[in-house]
């Protein structure tokens, strides 16, 4: 239990530093008029993200290039806390191994789509001036990834919630 709670302080932690800190991604969104960093999209294509890139300019790829960095930290981090409270989450409504096992993949999965992403745009800006259609295109498969399996683990936390809940109120 220790070490979901520091986890989830520690994903609280970066969070706070991505969308509330000064260096985090307001400021990137900011240099980009308003637009999102692609890897906080579902989805984006070569010719709209070189767009945002060449808006960025000089400084504001720099700064999302350090974002990214720092974003090579927190997917292990997220990835364990989200692991961590399935399992608490499956223990407390009672459910077996089979459905952890199948409830763990879905953070995993993120966490390792995430890091994919961050290597392939990491890898974009690093090719800059040239082109990198393919990696920006495999970048964008892996943030789709990213989101699903988040959202999938968040709709495994509230399986397991209903299901105790109708266990709870004398259901099977």
């Amino acid at each position: 239990m220790t070490l979901l709670i520091a986890s989830g302080l520690l994903t609280l932690a970066f969070l706070s530093l991505f969308w509330m800190s000064p260096i985090g991604t307001p400021a990137l969104k900011a240099i980009g008029n308003g637009r999102p960093s692609p890897d906080l999209t579902f989805g984006y294509r070569p010719d709209e993200t070189y767009r945002l890139i060449e808006s960025y300019g000089a400084g504001g790829i720099a700064h999302w290039r350090r974002l990214l960095l720092l974003d090579m930290i927190f997917p292990a981090v997220y990835g364990l806390f989200l692991s961590l409270l399935v399992d608490w989450c499956s223990r407390w409504a009672g459910e077996g191994l089979a459905w952890l096992t199948l409830a763990t993949v879905f953070p995993v999965a993120s966490a390792g789509a995430d890091y994919l992403e961050n290597l392939a745009l990491l890898r974009v800006l690093a090719a800059l001036p040239r082109r990198r259609d393919r990696l920006v295109s495999a970048a964008s498969f892996f943030t789709q990834i990213k989101f699903i399996a988040f959202f999938a683990t968040l709709v495994s936390l509230v399986g397991f919630a209903g299901l105790k809940l109708f266990a709870m109120a004398g259901g099977h």
